[in-house]
């Protein structure tokens, strides 16, 4: 069962008295251990756990907290990977709020959500997920949010329940606020019937030119095929597809009539062997950030890519 921790910290000590025996203990149980965290933290932990640091997998965090999917996939890559029975995953992670995430609010909504939806989607997971918080450098806001999504802190090698921690479903209510409407100007925009590959074929066709790198292209055009597909299969059989840039990210919106009911929506990794469910866990993975608000009036959902000159 997956255990969810926050360790704010201010100062090295501070880091260090959570740090260090979560790791250590890890090693001698056998665990796969995993630190993604600052350059700095990660020399301040070589140097203490000293002849153990060969065995620990030190990572980037920039490659680490690359987007919400993308992150929460490399949890369950890692816990596939798991060997025997008994040992568990233990990442140390240190989400990546730099300023392109500190000055982008949809960014920092988006991982906060990936904060909370992890509780949900490796609920039964072998894994304890540390996740570390520089309350000296961070906004008051982040820290603050971080009780919210993590169920316990840390507490030098102990831990205690988090007074604020809130439900998963209620802190994914929260940010499932209207989505602004598209730009008024610059928005191409296809009818979906069915034909996936005249939806492909308009994506290859503006998405390059609004910015989207040459090398996340396929990428792009897959998400929207996975998407554009489940309107047509679990909306009315039709829906609309947009897309626009923004200052950052190109942004593709695909609306239909049907009402989705599950929370999580590709936040949860489908059944391998279930024929359906894989679309947007897909999307997910091929996109940078993906929105998604269903109700009476239908379903939209909108992925963004960030742009090369980014």
């Amino acid at each position: 069962m997956l255990k969810h921790h926050a360790l704010l910290f201010d100062s090295a000590s501070t880091f260090l008295a959570t740090a260090v025996p979560f790791v250590t203990e890890g090693l001698d149980r056998g665990d796969t251990v995993i630190a993604v965290t600052s350059a700095r933290n990660a020399e301040l932990l070589r140097e203490r756990i000293d002849g153990a640091a060969d065995r620990v997998t030190f990572l980037p965090p920039a490659g680490w907290f690359d987007s919400p999917g993308r992150t929460l996939n490399s949890h369950h890559r890692h816990i596939d990977a798991l060997p025997g029975d008994t040992g568990i995953l233990r990442v140390l992670g240190e989400p990546v709020w730099d300023a392109r995430v500190l000055q982008d609010p949809l960014e920092a909504s988006e991982w906060g959500r990936y904060e909370s939806a992890m509780n949900v989607a490796l609920a039964n997971a072998r894994a304890w997920v540390m996740c570390v918080y520089d309350s000296r450098s961070l906004p008051a806001e982040i820290v603050d949010d971080a009780r919210r999504t993590h169920p316990r802190l840390a507490v030098g090698t102990a831990s205690e329940a988090s007074a604020t921690y809130a439900d998963p479903a209620f802190y994914y209510a929260e940010r499932n606020g209207p989505l602004p409407p598209p730009p008024a100007h610059g928005v191409k925009w296809l009818p979906i019937l069915g034909d996936m590959a005249l939806v492909r074929q308009f994506v290859t066709d503006h998405a390059a030119r609004m910015g989207v790198p040459a090398e996340r292209l396929d990428d792009f055009i897959l998400a929207v095929n996975e998407v554009a597909t489940n309107a047509v299969r679990h909306g009315a059989g039709h829906g609309v597809l947009r897309l626009w840039a923004t200052d950052r990210r190109v942004v593709c919106e695909i609306t239909d009539p049907g009402a989705a009911t599950d929370n999580f929506l590709g936040f949860l990794r489908a059944d391998p062997h279930a024929e359906q469910g894989h679309g947007l866990w897909i999307a997910r993975q091929t996109c940078d950030l993906l929105e998604m608000r269903t109700g009476a009036s239908g379903t939209t959902v909108r992925l963004h890519i960030r742009r090369a000159d980014r």
